[in-house]
């Protein structure tokens, strides 16, 4: 008796129609971009002929309408390996490795979300590092650029270009006075977008970073970032001030004060040719190292999704004794 009245429950909610779950459409969608290289790279020693898959990525991203004024959001978004079809920075080799993971709500209030994402400071960087994922990005020389585990963010609508997000991160720890608490770490965003011109100002307090600053580590960091970017006809303008030093949660002993700075300028040149030049520096006055990195580089389009690019990037850092050198060509295309 129990298992018939089990199947019928089953077999009824199934044939429910459904706008019993969503007043609106589903509405979601496939994407990703296939991103592989062919890369001389020569470290002062030895020099390796290396294919690299440079962030590939698949996804699936979508929002449903429950009210007139009312979606939730979705997206999961996953890094692929396109050249050996394993990631090396997972115990297992994973085929897959998470990036964005997110749920939430979208309306006139805003839009509030939840899960595994890139920090409002590290999307305050925008588009001016013209040789992001690549061997220049500024991630190998700067520190915050972080995608963050356990955010919770919310962010404003849009008032004529202006707009500002807060997150806050959950340490999760409760061993840790300083990362078990609701905004023991937070990151927030306000920024200014129109017609090409770009503005913003961003801050980190306690957060771990993702990307390891000069040899230190990936430690919880206080940052404030200075971003903008301006069109002049054909060619664009971009330029990063960023300070950090060491937050809370900081490891015991760790001394930081970190200066960083970033120029980057494209010029589309016709014909589909774009031509990209960039450069980055930090400095720690506690450890004394610094770095500096310079990348130059031209992108082809072969089509409105698909272009061939060609680079080179060096990179010199205080604490290495020979530079590091960079020659590469590839493909991208984005579905």
């Amino acid at each position: 008796m129990r298992n018939t009245t089990l199947a019928a429950a089953v077999a009824a909610t199934l044939t429910l129609p459904v706008s019993a779950y969503a007043i609106g459409p589903i509405d979601g969608s496939v994407y990703g971009k296939v991103n592989i290289s062919v890369v001389s790279d020569d470290n002062g020693n030895d020099q390796q002929m290396e294919l690299n898959s440079n962030a590939s990525r698949i996804g699936v991203k979508g929002k449903t309408k429950l009210t007139e004024s009312l979606y939730v959001i979705f997206k999961a978004e996953y890094e692929s390996y396109w050249d050996d079809g394993k990631s090396s920075s997972s115990k297992g080799g994973d085929t897959f490795e998470q990036r964005n993971i997110i749920a939430g709500l979208k309306g006139d209030f805003g839009t509030i979300w939840g899960g595994k994402h890139d920090s409002p400071t590290k999307l305050a960087q925008k588009k001016i590092d013209l040789f992001n994922d690549l061997e220049g990005d500024i991630k190998h020389v700067m520190a915050g650029e972080t995608r963050a585990a356990n955010i919770l963010n919310y962010t404003t609508p849009n008032f004529n270009g202006f707009s500002a997000s807060i997150a806050t991160i959950f340490g999760e720890d409760r061993g840790d006075d300083e990362q078990d608490g609701f905004f023991d770490s937070y990151s927030a965003l306000a920024q200014y977008d129109s017609d090409g011109l770009y503005m913003a100002l961003a801050l980190d307090e306690n957060v771990k970073s993702g990307s390891a600053s000069q040899g230190l580590g990936k430690e919880y960091l206080n940052i404030v970032r200075v971003v903008g970017q301006i069109p002049l006809g054909s060619v664009t303008l971009g330029a990063l001030w960023q300070t950090a030093e060491e937050g809370d949660s900081a490891a015991n002993g760790v001394k930081l004060d970190e200066d960083s700075w970033h120029v980057s300028a494209k010029w589309k040149a016709g014909n589909g040719c774009t031509l990209k030049a960039q450069y980055t520096e930090s400095e720690d006055d506690e450890s004394g190292r610094d770095a500096d990195m310079m990348s130059l580089g031209v992108d082809k389009k072969l089509g409105k999704k698909t272009k061939l690019f060609a680079f080179y990037t060096k990179l010199d850092e205080s604490a290495s004794q020979d530079d590091q050198d960079w020659i590469g060509v590839g493909l991208e295309h984005k579905f």
